[in-house]
């Protein structure tokens, strides 16, 4: 049976997000969730963005979903595979964790100013390492996401906490962060693979929190391979 693969982007992303896995995996579906390039209302907890995803594939009749989750996304992926495991063949968690506090300087930076706020975003999200072209796109797809939607995000994930259910995610799970992330670091993935019970980690050097945009090559192939594996399975 053939796989359908859904990937779904973070606080204040869309699909631009995944712009070098649309490239390679081209049947797969990029989701933009509500507030992100589908209506003006995001959503303000996890939950919500996981009955909005379940209806997305509920109205195309998609089973047998590999699931893949960027951080926020992520949450939604492993709320996803809690509430509704029937849906899915297996899922890949991409820089995030099983809780998502978000620090308060990030609500206020976002009341303050929002165009400082959205270069302090970006600045953490990439490595050192990072060009600045890569930054600058990045930074021009955040802007456009409005104030209220992005707030609501980060409001989303800070009330996010599965640390205590992860035991209970039975599908196969690849689990993926950059060794650079300062938004999700690596100990947040550590923690999935130790209690996922099927799982493993996938560490990419020289990568922050876009480790799909930093090293998108090695992080194909990861993804690639999973792929294989569940379709073998």
């Amino acid at each position: 049976m053939k796989l359908n693969l859904i990937f779904i982007h973070g606080a204040g992303g869309n699909h631009t997000v995944w712009a070098f896995q649309r490239k390679v995996f081209k049947d797969a579906i990029f989701i933009d969730l509500p507030g992100h390039g589908v209506g003006d209302e995001g959503k303000r907890t996890i939950e919500e963005y996981v009955e909005y995803v379940k209806g997305f594939c509920d109205k195309r009749g998609l089973k047998n979903i590999v699931m893949i989750g960027h951080s926020m996304g992520g949450a939604i992926t492993q709320k996803f595979a809690l509430m509704y495991p029937e849906y899915l063949k297996g899922i890949v968690l991409v820089c995030t964790g099983a809780r998502l506090r978000v620090a308060p300087i990030i609500f206020e930076a976002i009341k303050k100013s929002y165009a400082e706020a959205t270069k302090f975003i970006i600045e953490l999200s990439f490595s050192a390492k990072a060009s600045r072209e890569l930054k600058e796109k990045a930074l021009k797809q955040l802007e456009k996401i409005k104030p209220e939607v992005l707030y609501g995000d980060f409001e989303a994930c800070d009330k996010f906490n599965v640390m205590n259910q992860l035991k209970n995610i039975r599908v196969p799970t690849l689990i993926i962060c950059g060794l650079e992330d300062q938004l999700t670091p690596v100990k947040f993935s550590e923690y999935l693979r130790d209690n996922i019970p099927n799982s493993r980690l996938e560490v990419i050097a020289d990568a922050g929190h876009m480790v799909m945009l930093e090293k998108h090559e090695e992080f194909n192939e990861k993804i690639r391979k999973f792929i294989l594996e569940l379709g073998e399975g």
